[in-house]
């Protein structure tokens, strides 16, 4: 399967960018700043997309920079907090399945 291409659709009356990563997935806004919401997908909580409002007075590299270490940041949460999940998971399983000797 080919990896989606980011959509990029600009509001000229209301001088809004909006960047979708094309996944498709239902997405709700969480706000970084003032003039910069990042798409966060309903079901995976990943990064699907971002807006930014008046992008005609922000400073380009600077906005690029601020959503690339949001996003890198929330993939390694996310990541880390799905490797403690799985680890829980499995030890409660094993715990389960395992079964140790009775004390005498």
């Amino acid at each position: 399967m080919a990896t989606p291409k980011p959509k990029l659709n600009y509001d000229n009356e209301a001088d809004v960018l909006y960047v979708s990563f094309g996944t498709g997935e239902p997405s709700y806004c969480d706000p970084l700043s003032n003039f910069l919401l990042l798409e966060l997908g309903m079901f995976t909580n990943q990064p699907t997309g971002f807006r930014v409002i008046q992008p005609r007075k922000r400073d380009i590299e600077k906005t690029v920079l601020k959503i690339q270490e949001t996003i890198h940041q929330r993939i390694r949460e996310e990541t880390q907090q799905r490797k403690e999940f799985i680890k829980k998971a499995l030890m409660t399983r094993l715990g389960d399945c395992v079964s140790l000797p009775a004390q005498r």
